[in-house]
């Protein structure tokens, strides 16, 4: 049976005509208050029951957001489904006064997003760099861009080396057994043992890198220098392997 599953989600896209954006079959709809942005999505999902198109539709939903975040360092959030039915559906009045808002250009994403609908891109990184830019504080976001990396190359010899050649001045640092690093694997060392405000500090630390702790500000600044940074790098070897 087919369903028309509608979720909301906050972005930063614009839909620049009309009421509604299509894209490969997902349709970003703006809302009646006569913003511009999108405010959900829909698709249309085969399923026997309503639980399992939603759990169909989230998932095809999510893989589709990760896919376009790339673009633009744009985030996409996914907030809750808003209706299933069976058939068709229209959300929103096609005569409600537009109200312009700044953002991203729908038509453009819809322009890049065709040019690698076809690929067989590989979804995991893609989830990862999309929950870095969703994440809410700044060693979640670490974590995720790191994870990227590790997608691609699979050896912290491999991670340097790639890094090293993209930023030749990189900072170094060394590692519990002395070897070369760069300050992004120290970091992600580091914050593998991390713990969080009111936790209990982690019984076994690796030596010679302390865990890092989002209750110490001066930990917190650390990160954040240098997650731009490594963002850029996450961005740029997404592109550069997928051929995006």
């Amino acid at each position: 049976m087919k369903y028309i599953v509608t979720q909301r989600v906050d972005c930063s896209l614009i839909i620049p005509h009309g009421d509604q954006l299509e894209i490969d079959g997902f349709i970003l709809l703006r809302d009646t208050d006569g913003n511009n942005s999108a405010k959900y999505i829909q698709t249309e999902v085969e399923a026997h029951t309503v639980e399992e198109a939603q759990r169909t539709a989230r998932k095809s939903v999510a893989q589709f957001l990760s896919k376009i975040s790339i673009f633009h360092n744009s985030k996409y959030t996914l907030l809750g489904i808003v209706s299933v039915k069976d058939g068709t559906s229209t959300l929103v009045n096609k005569d409600i006064r537009l109200r312009l808002n700044v953002g991203v250009d729908g038509d453009v994403i819809k322009d890049e997003y065709v040019r690698i609908k076809d690929k067989r891109t590989r979804i995991r990184p893609l989830r990862h760099y999309s929950d870095g830019l969703n994440a809410m504080d700044s060693f979640d976001q670490f974590r995720n861009y790191y994870f990227v990396l590790e997608n691609y190359l699979k050896e912290t010899f491999e991670i340097t080396k790639w890094i090293q050649q993209k930023l030749p001045t990189v900072e170094m640092k060394k590692d519990r057994n002395n070897k070369d690093i760069t300050i992004f694997t120290w970091l992600r060392h580091r914050l593998s043992h991390a713990y969080k405000r009111g936790s209990i500090t982690p019984k076994r630390k690796m030596t010679g890198l302390t865990p890092l702790s989002i209750s110490k500000p001066e930990d917190i600044s650390l990160v954040q220098k240098h997650l731009p940074i490594l963002q850029n790098l996450a961005r740029e070897i997404i592109r550069e392997k997928e051929k995006i």
